[in-house]
């Protein structure tokens, strides 16, 4: 597997969002401390989520109703009835800008599932850039019980595989500063262990990322002792920023197993 470098130049964003904005933003929400616009495209972007936000609580004066119409749908419905119109010619054919329809194709790769995504595909809507890696790791997708879907997450790693499009390392810069990642941050900030564990088996390991991991796990909506335990094995060592996050996030009272890991380490 060949290992592609995504970088992304940032500057600030614009204090309104669209709602392919808020959509956007999860890569760069991912790596804090920055948020912002990439060097390929103006930021229309979803650290966490990373699902569409309600399309109805925003208006940009520049997107068409269509367009903000497509997107209320899939916050409502999900992505289907997008994808059979991106194949029955209706979005080819709509009074869309061009802009719009590739932003409606990017989002709809990001949080449809491979089925999806491989129908969309066949009709041309394909990735443009090497985000759908580091996006499709994302809790949009979810099995019958309502969880996360890690499966179906690391069978779209596969697709992009196959595809020969898996983006697995990138950097921002805003300045002087670098901030270096991997999938790995993508998948362990959302507690996904099972996708983290499919990464370490096709050799993306926890090193290469320039934020602490275990910080990452502690700032994301499931922080997860067992893979924080894993991360401690793997040599990587708590810091300072780890107990004000542990007194921040509450995890003494949330995941008491999880405190007292990380107080038994303490330097």
């Amino acid at each position: 597997m060949g290992i592609g470098l995504l970088v992304y130049f940032l500057k600030p964003e614009p204090n309104s969002q669209t709602p392919q904005q808020q959509a956007d933003k999860s890569v760069a929400e991912q790596h804090k401390p920055m948020t912002s616009n990439d060097s390929h495209e103006q930021n229309a972007q979803a650290k966490n989520n990373q699902s569409l936000e309600n399309p109805a609580s925003v208006k940009a004066k520049k997107t068409s109703d269509e367009a903000l119409r497509y997107y209320k749908t899939a916050y409502k419905d999900g992505w289907e009835s997008i994808v059979r119109d991106f194949e029955n010619g209706t979005i080819a054919n709509s009074k869309m800008t061009d802009a719009e329809k590739k932003k409606l194709c990017e989002l709809a790769l990001y949080g449809t599932n491979v089925e999806q995504t491989k129908r969309l595909f066949a009709v041309n809507c394909t990735p443009v850039t090497g985000k759908i890696s580091f996006m499709s790791i994302n809790t949009q997708l979810k099995d019958a019980n309502g969880q996360v879907d890690q499966a179906e997450i690391i069978e779209k790693l596969k697709l992009l595989q196959d595809e020969n499009i898996l983006q697995t390392h990138g950097a921002y810069k805003l300045g002087p500063y670098e901030e270096k990642f991997n999938l790995q941050s993508d998948a362990v900030s959302r507690g996904l262990e099972e996708v983290s564990d499919y990464l370490l088996s096709i050799g993306i390991g926890y090193s290469g990322n320039t934020e602490n991991l275990i910080n990452s796990n502690l700032s994301g909506r499931n922080p997860s002792v067992s893979l924080v335990n894993k991360l401690l094995k793997a040599g990587i060592s708590p810091n300072a920023a780890t107990y004000t996050l542990l007194e921040e996030r509450k995890i003494a009272m949330k995941n008491p197993e999880l405190y007292q890991l990380l107080q038994q380490v303490k330097p």
